[in-house]
């Protein structure tokens, strides 16, 4: 596994999803750590690199022979541009790839991130269980440096219980001061019912180690007191049978601050349930959840998949760019990529990385 950390350079903080403006700290003394896990300043991307044995990798279509080459060439133009736009001293961390995991290039469906440095490990498909131990590894090795601390493995889902969740299936959207996070869970394909529970629990973990560790920094809080998750997350179920097009529900949508949601079509049955979901909670100039959504008529090739990092910055397909940005103007920066070979594997941006973040928190806890 390597690392690589982009140099501190001048750039634009805007408050941002759980971003505040604050400095960051500089790079660790590498002589003074040699025995500890990296130490990294800003935020960390996990990638993995492609498969040799790519051409095998699942699909819900088979239009000929994948090339793994071409798809490696892809994700390292990737990765390029994570090193470049990821913010500053973001750190990328490059996992070898496994010749028996055809897709493991695809890390998104090993964890899903949660607020406070929390990560739940999912349970994918059989035939990739193989994934999920080497990226949960490279996760827990991780020791921020400001603000210091480390990343929580805070669940786990169970395929011997019957669980079911793998992370192209979990889209997050940000809440408002009713709910301050939204998990949407697609069910009934690759991920069901029990995985999003596995979730909800792994939430309910989270939330509650970072209560406690704020009532340990502040002696006078009543570390007694009944506590209450329903302002801080919900896990909503999205069932994926009221369009079978998709593999995963980010295949379908997903959704951006200050943009909204990007959708392949305003009429997506999977669209309109998330929609659904949200129309009693409370709309904001960040989350955008009740706004127009950008609709990308090329989504079969993934156009409508929009990934965030930090920092204001969005990668979306070239497709979307220009509505992106006309939906998110001065707020973000809009980075446009196209990954065809990858794509026909039924991968999009999202697939290839996972962010920690470790500004990404809880928010205020009474």
């Amino acid at each position: 596994m390597t690392t690589t950390t982009s140099g501190a350079r001048e750039t634009r903080l805007p408050v941002m999803d759980g971003i505040p403006p604050v400095p960051f700290s500089g790079l660790p003394d590498e002589a003074s750590e040699l025995q500890k896990p990296p130490s990294m300043s800003g935020v960390v991307y996990l990638t993995r690199g492609v498969s040799p044995g790519f051409a095998a990798a699942q699909r819900m279509e088979d239009d000929g022979t994948l090339d793994a080459a071409l798809a490696h060439e892809e994700h390292e133009a990737f990765v390029a541009l994570l090193r470049d736009k990821g913010g500053p001293l973001a750190t990328v961390v490059d996992i070898p790839a496994d010749p028996d995991q055809p897709d493991c290039v695809f890390v998104e469906d090993t964890l899903v991130a949660l607020p406070g440095r929390g990560v739940l490990r999912c349970a994918p498909h059989d035939s990739r269980a193989g994934e999920v131990p080497p990226v949960a590894d490279a996760a827990a090795s991780v020791s921020f440096e400001f603000p210091a601390g480390r990343v929580h493995v805070d669940g786990e889902a169970l395929a011997s219980n019957g669980e079911r969740i793998e992370g192209g299936d979990v889209l997050y959207v940000r809440g408002g001061d009713d709910v301050y996070h939204h998990y949407f869970v697609g069910v009934g394909n690759r991920s069901n019912s029990k995985g999003a529970d596995a979730l909800r629990r792994a939430l309910a973990a989270s939330a509650s180690r970072a209560r406690a560790a704020k009532i340990n920094a502040d002696s006078s809080k009543n570390s007694g007191a009944e506590t209450d998750d329903s302002a801080l997350f919900r896990v909503h179920e999205i069932d994926m049978s009221l369009d079978k097009t998709w593999l995963h529900l980010k295949s379908a949508l997903t959704w951006a601050p200050y943009v909204g949601f990007v959708v392949s079509s305003t009429e997506c049955p999977l669209f309109r349930a998330c929609r659904d979901c949200l129309q009693s909670h409370e709309a904001t100039s960040v989350n955008k959840i009740k706004s127009d959504p950008v609709v990308v008529h090329r989504a079969r090739q993934g156009a409508a998949n929009v990934l965030v990092v930090p920092g204001g910055v969005v990668f979306c397909h070239p497709a979307a760019a220009a509505e992106v940005k006309k939906a998110g103007g001065k707020q973000i920066e809009v980075v446009a990529v196209e990954q065809p070979e990858l794509g026909r594997a039924d991968g999009a941006l999202t697939c290839g990385v996972l962010v920690l973040d470790p500004f990404f928190e809880w928010g205020s806890f009474s």
